[in-house]
């Protein structure tokens, strides 16, 4: 039998998705992280809630009314579970991509110098604290949503070594530069490269070598592209 957090989660879920979809959707997530519905305790699904299940409703809707939604809910329960308080910072940047109306701000978003700033220590150290397992997508997508919080950054890939895209989210279709990041791969197998930054003429694209992945960051001209690499040399892959 399913508890009251499970039962909150879906029952919200389904005011914005079909009551199948919801229950499916926290069904898996839950299963990914070795949960079960008759046992999962608040602190747990808030962790859900700020990490996978945001990423599985980013796929189904827009990502900031995804996280609009979960953000409320995530509030809820830190009302009836004192003890397990939202994860979400409500004033914290989003991903570029997030709110972006047309394929215009790829080129131009009109951001100032403050725009660059790491006045966050949560979200300056925000790499540095945890490992990630970029075999599996739920990590390759916490991943791209914590690059993607950086100021400037307009897209984020992660792909095989090879140069293989596994998964990429971008203000516009950066399909077109997987031959960049195809070539970077190239040039980390034949030389002892940890980092690589290459200026396209309006964007910069950075790579970083992980194991047998590596992720790629495309950024606006404007961005602090040093403080970019410092951020990406922190990434820790998961044995």
């Amino acid at each position: 039998m399913t508890n009251a957090v499970y039962t909150m989660t879906v029952r919200a879920l389904a005011g914005v998705v079909s009551e199948r979809a919801a229950e499916t959707m926290v069904r898996s997530v839950l299963r990914e992280q070795n949960l079960l519905p008759e046992n999962v305790s608040a602190q747990e699904m808030q962790r859900m809630l700020s990490g996978p299940l945001l990423s599985r409703l980013s796929t189904v809707m827009p990502a900031a009314r995804a996280r609009r939604e979960l953000l409320a809910l995530s509030a809820q329960m830190a009302d009836r579970y004192p003890k397990a308080p939202t994860l979400f910072i409500e004033s914290g940047p989003s991903a570029t991509w997030d709110d972006a109306p047309d394929t215009e701000m790829w080129n131009d978003l009109g951001l100032g110098a403050d725009d660059f700033e790491f006045d966050d220590p949560e979200y300056a150290a925000g790499l540095s604290g945890r490992s990630y397992d970029l075999n599996t997508t739920m990590d390759q997508d916490t991943l791209i949503q914590t690059l993607g919080r950086l100021s400037g950054v307009q897209g984020v890939m992660v792909c095989r070594a090879s140069g293989e895209v596994l998964r990429v989210r971008a203000v516009r279709d950066a399909n077109g530069l997987a031959g960049v990041v195809a070539a970077s791969a190239m040039l980390f197998q034949k030389r002892a490269l940890r980092l690589l930054s290459a200026d396209l003429g309006g964007q910069t694209v950075c790579v970083c070598p992980l194991g047998e992945h590596c992720v790629a960051v495309i950024a606006s001209s404007q961005a602090n592209v040093g403080r970019l690499l410092v951020e990406l040399q922190q990434i820790k892959v998961a044995a």
